[in-house]
C-alpha cells in the first residue's frame, strides 16, 4: 500500500487512496469536509486523486509493494483482470466495479460533485458484493441524485433498485426497474437474464401459471444444464396440475423433476426445492417458499 501525509494536519502515513490533492496540496478526509463543506469553495481550484496502484481497484486486495497493471486508470490485479474479461460473474454479487468507477473517474478535476458520488458508488459496491443490497441501493441512488445528469449513474442506481427488490421476493416490482433499463445497459450485466426471472416470479405471484411456465421455459432455453432451470419449469407444470388437475401436467412436472435430480441430487437448495414441488403435485396445493418453508421445517413427507 502506497501511503502519504496529509499536509493540511500533519497527520502521516494515510492510504493514498483515502487522500486527494488540492492546489497541490494533500488533504485527508476530515480536512477537505472541513476546509470545503460544499463544493462553490472548489471554485477554480486544481483537484487531482491519486490512486494506490498497489491496491486492486476491483477485490481492493493489497499488494504492497507490487505496482498492477492497470484498465483505464484503475490498477486490476491479474485474477481481477481475468474474471473482467472473461465476463464469468454471479448475477447477485459481483457486479463490475471497475466499470462503474469509470463512469466518474475523468471527472475528479473539474467538480466536486462527483468526487462525492465516487465515495458513494465506492461503498454501494461494497455493499453490493457483501450481498447488502439494500444499502447498496440506497448510496447508488444518492450517488445518482448528486449527478443527475450522468445517465449511467442513474441506470445502474435503477438497476441495483431491481436487484434488491429481487432479493426481497417482489418480482413484480423488480420486473418494472429492470424494464426501464432495456437498450440502456451492456450485455456484460445480465438483463435480459433478469427480466426473465423477474417474470417467473411475478407470474407466480399473480397465480397467472401459463405465464409461469412460459417465462421458466425461456430460462431454462439460456441454460438447460441447471438443475435449478429445469426445476422451475417442474414447479410450474405442477401449478397448473393443481390448478387444473390435468394428469399431462403432472406427468412433465415428474419429468423435468427427473432430469433436474440427474444434474444435482446432493445439494440441499435443490432437494428443498423438489420437495416442495413433490408436495405440490401429491396434494394439488400451492404455496409460497416461505410459507411451505414453515409449515414443513423439516421438509414434507408423505
Amino acid at each position: 500500500m502506497k501511503k502519504t501525509d496529509c499536509e493540511i494536519c500533519d497527520q502521516k502515513e494515510l492510504p493514498l487512496n483515502d487522500t486527494i490533492k488540492i492546489d497541490g496540496k494533500v488533504y485527508c478526509a476530515n480536512c477537505l469536509e472541513t476546509h470545503f463543506p460544499n463544493q462553490t469553495m472548489l471554485a477554480g481550484k486544481k483537484i487531482e486523486k491519486e490512486v494506490d496502484p498497489t491496491i486492486c481497484a476491483s477485490c481492493a486486495k493489497d499488494f504492497g509493494e507490487q505496482e498492477l497493471q492497470k484498465i483505464s486508470t484503475y490498477p486490476v490485479c491479474q485474477q481481477c483482470e481475468i474474471d473482467i474479461k472473461e465476463r464469468v460473474f454471479p448475477l447477485w454479487v459481483k457486479l463490475f466495479f471497475i466499470a462503474v468507477l469509470l463512469i466518474v473517474a475523468i471527472s475528479f478535476a473539474w467538480n466536486w460533485k462527483y468526487y462525492s458520488a465516487y465515495s458513494n458508488i465506492k461503498k454501494s459496491n461494497e455493499y453490493m458484493q457483501s450481498a447488502n443490497y439494500g444499502k447498496a441501493t440506497a448510496l447508488m441512488q444518492l450517488a445518482s441524485e448528486k449527478v443527475p445528469e450522468v445517465e449511467d449513474i442513474k441506470s445502474l442506481a435503477t438497476y441495483f433498485k431491481g436487484l434488491d427488490l429481487m432479493s426481497r421476493d417482489k418480482s413484480t416490482e423488480a420486473l418494472v426497474e429492470f424494464e426501464k433499463l432495456k437498450d440502456k445497459l451492456p450485455p456484460d450485466y445480465n438483463l435480459k437474464p433478469l427480466i426473465i426471472q423477474a417474470r417467473v416470479g411475478s407470474s407466480f405471484d399473480r397465480k397467472d401459471y401459463e405465464g409461469f411456465l412460459e417465462a421458466s421455459k425461456e430460462n431454462l432455453a439460456l441454460d438447460s444444464t441447471q438443475a435449478i432451470s429445469l426445476t422451475s419449469v417442474a414447479s410450474a407444470y405442477a401449478c397448473l396440475y393443481a390448478q387444473q388437475g390435468k394428469l399431462e401436467d403432472k406427468l412433465k412436472a415428474v419429468s423435468y423433476l427427473d432430469r433436474a435430480k440427474k444434474i444435482d441430487s446432493n445439494s440441499k437448495e435443490m432437494k428443498d426445492y423438489y420437495n416442495m414441488v413433490e408436495y405440490r403435485l401429491y396434494s394439488r396445493k400451492v404455496i409460497k417458499r416461505s410459507d411451505f418453508i414453515k409449515q414443513f421445517p423439516n421438509g414434507w413427507t408423505k
